[in-house]
């Protein structure tokens, strides 16, 4: 299992994964065709394509340069720059102000982030102690040395949230852009881990256009409505440009 692990990570864009995500989409895809992992080689590259596939999902979309530059431009101090080096953070660097004006509004001294790529850059103060979680250790590398250089209280984990039990509890839950790419049953997914957060808030959202630019004829969550409804979670809905906010209450 270990080889057939490091054969799937050699590509670049996923060698930062962690291993207990790529096992666990591994085992996932063996025991849905009910099949064990193939001695041929014809067969066994078949299986290693088909996994990369669903891993560059999560992981092979959001980032536009190498962490050499990232790194440079942290000791150089230019953030905002800085944010312009990761898709998601790129699109939403306009909408950042509106967005931390209704963090402050909530007034948390505790966030947890999943899926945070280089989200605290613009979110993390020193008055927050800040819980970074993401399957890439390069974005997490970088979100450490900005908390450094910031003098900013938090840690970093580098996990496949999905296999993660207990989380700390927090005043706000930040999940950008995240739930539309964790896996098939999304529904089931998004029910469990708002149930296991301890967060007196949730903020999550979802793009509103597609990765061509293309905006999206239905861009409101019907699904998500229908877990946090199942749940008896109130919220209200902020939209902007490229993205559709859910701050949920609990």
């Amino acid at each position: 299992m270990h080889n057939l692990v490091a054969e799937i990570k050699r590509k670049p864009e996923l060698k930062d994964l962690p291993d207990d995500l790529v096992i666990s989409s591994l085992e996932r895809y063996l025991s849905k065709h009910k099949i064990k992992i193939p001695d041929g080689k014809k067969e066994r590259n078949y299986l290693i394509k088909i996994i990369r596939a669903e891993l560059r999902r999560y992981a092979g979309q959001y980032n536009i340069s190498g962490s050499a530059k990232k790194q440079k431009l942290v000791e150089s101090g230019d953030f905002n720059e800085l944010l312009k080096h990761h898709s998601s953070t790129k699109e939403r660097i306009n909408d950042y102000p509106a967005l931390i004006k209704i963090i402050s509004e909530i007034s948390p001294k505790t966030i947890l982030d999943l899926g945070c790529g280089l989200n605290p850059i613009a979110i993390a103060t020193p008055k927050i102690f800040y819980h970074a979680y993401d399957i890439k250790s390069e974005d997490l590398e970088i979100v450490k040395l900005f908390f450094e250089k910031k003098h900013i209280s938090g840690d970093i984990h580098h996990t496949d949230i999905r296999t993660v039990n207990t989380f700390p509890k927090v005043d706000l839950c930040l999940m950008f852009k995240l739930l539309d790419i964790i896996g098939e049953n999304k529904s089931e997914i998004a029910e469990n881990l708002i149930s296991k957060i301890e967060a007196k808030y949730f903020i999550v959202s979802f793009a509103t256009r597609t990765l061509s630019g293309k905006s999206m004829n239905r861009p409101y969550r019907r699904w998500f409505e229908k877990v946090t409804h199942k749940l008896n979670l109130s919220y209200k809905i902020e939209r902007t440009n490229q993205e559709l906010f859910y701050i949920i209450s609990k």
